[in-house]
């Protein structure tokens, strides 16, 4: 039965192979196709084509192309728009013609990155202040002097920070062992700060910000453990105060961001214990249920802390156990939203204007010192602008100031700058 099967549905011959092949289409020539366009990608994994770091006349110090997408040129018209706009209000983040640019200025400097993707500019931000840090930590100090001078060492720390355009490892700990090149030692300028310490009485915890300023590698290698040379660590607490007072001094608004930031040329990785206050409340975390109206509290509505502290110890003890690793960090950042005690305003201001004729007005500013005798604030300057109207303007201190203090007036940018006598209240 299967042959007779067979026999019914006789299998076709197949056609000769010239035949079959002369059915088939003739093949179309292809024309060499472009290159493929980059696939969209998320922002935080964008890659950026350039790197620049520009001394304040705008040339080059250090400059990095890691993708071949833009001309070397580009820095020309971020250093255009800085002019045109000035230094204090040209945007961090801004677009020309299709290139993203996204800058941080630090020392005078300005550290660049050019990017024709859509890259998020807070991690370009947060990358670039990181690498700041990260020159100062090996070249002691930043400035334009400290680059030329290590400019094998720096274009060596942006070849391991960024590779083809995508950030790396930007730790200072870690790079060390990448890194080959010496740092030159550069003398930090510190003619603003000698002639106003000399001045105070000597206090044996604490130190000129100047003594901080010397690379960690060197540090680390200048002697052995038991000599205790470069086996130190130097912390500072910063605060950034910003409030609004209406003409009669009253305090409209007022914000503190502040954060506890170290500087660590320790050996190894030995175990560092920092004690707080103990009546430290914070209101959205740790300690919140503290009493927050107890006398003498330290009331703070938000902290975050570095991924090396750990937090065993906080709530009951208030202390932060930590490895510091190599160079400068931010232990801990903290916030306070609103005025909570009168004494936390360190100035107040006082304007008043009075006419004088139909085209002329008197203005006198008045700044007072609130804070105890015993301290001392240095490098106080007082800055405000007039309306753009004015046509010119003359300043002058009170006869029953304190002498020592200047007041400038710059007509382009119509500001009043003002310099107390440092180290008084």
């Amino acid at each position: 039965r299967q042959r007779l099967r067979a026999d019914r549905h006789p299998a076709q011959p197949a056609p000769p192979a010239a035949a079959a092949q002369a059915r088939l289409p003739p093949p179309v020539p292809r024309r060499p196709s472009a290159p493929p366009s980059r696939p969209h990608a998320s922002p935080m994994t964008c890659p950026v084509s350039q790197l620049f770091i520009l001394a304040p006349n705008g040339h080059a110090i250090v400059y990095k192309d890691y993708r071949g997408e833009l001309p070397k040129e580009t820095s020309e018209t971020f250093f255009h728009e800085l002019v045109e706009k000035g230094t204090n209000n040209c945007p961090p983040v801004f677009t020309v013609d299709g290139v993203s640019y996204i800058s941080v200025r630090q020392s005078g400097l300005h550290f660049l990155c050019t990017t024709v993707d859509n890259v998020s500019p807070s991690m370009v931000v947060s990358l670039l202040t990181q690498l700041t840090k990260v020159c100062k930590d090996y070249l002691g100090v930043l400035n334009e002097e400290a680059l030329r001078k290590n400019f094998t060492l720096v274009y060596e720390l942006v070849d391991e920070v960024l590779d083809y355009g995508y950030p790396q490892n930007a730790a200072t700990t870690d790079l060390q062992s990448f890194l080959f090149n010496k740092p030159v030692v550069v003398a930090p300028d510190g003619s603003a700060v000698s002639s106003v310490l000399p001045s105070f009485k000597a206090n044996p915890k604490t130190m000129a910000s100047a003594a901080a300023h010397k690379s960690v590698v060197l540090q680390q290698q200048a002697a052995g453990w038991r000599s205790g040379g470069g086996n130190e660590i130097f912390i500072d607490l910063v605060d950034r105060i910003s409030a609004l007072l209406t003409a009669d001094g009253q305090v409209r608004t007022f914000s503190v961001d502040g954060c506890i930031q170290m500087k660590s040329f320790l050996k190894g990785s030995p175990q560092v214990y920092l004690a707080l206050n103990e009546d430290l409340v914070i209101a959205s975390g740790s300690g919140g249920g503290r009493a927050a109206s107890a006398y003498g509290a330290v009331q703070l509505d938000d902290v975050n802390f570095h991924e090396c502290v750990q937090l065993d110890r906080f709530d009951t003890e208030r202390t932060l156990s930590l490895a510091p690793p190599s160079g400068e960090f931010v232990v801990m950042n903290f916030r306070i939203g609103s005025l909570r005690n009168e004494r936390q305003l360190p100035f107040r201001m006082w304007p008043a204007v009075h006419p004088v004729s139909e085209f002329k007005q008197e203005l006198n500013v008045t700044i007072k010192a609130d804070f105890p005798d015993s301290l001392h604030a240095v490098n106080v300057r007082v800055a405000f602008t007039v309306p753009k109207g004015v046509q010119s303007a003359t300043v002058s201190v009170s006869s029953q100031a304190v002498k020592g203090q200047s007041a400038t007036y710059t007509d382009s940018t119509k500001t009043v700058e003002w310099l107390p006598k440092k180290g008084t209240r």
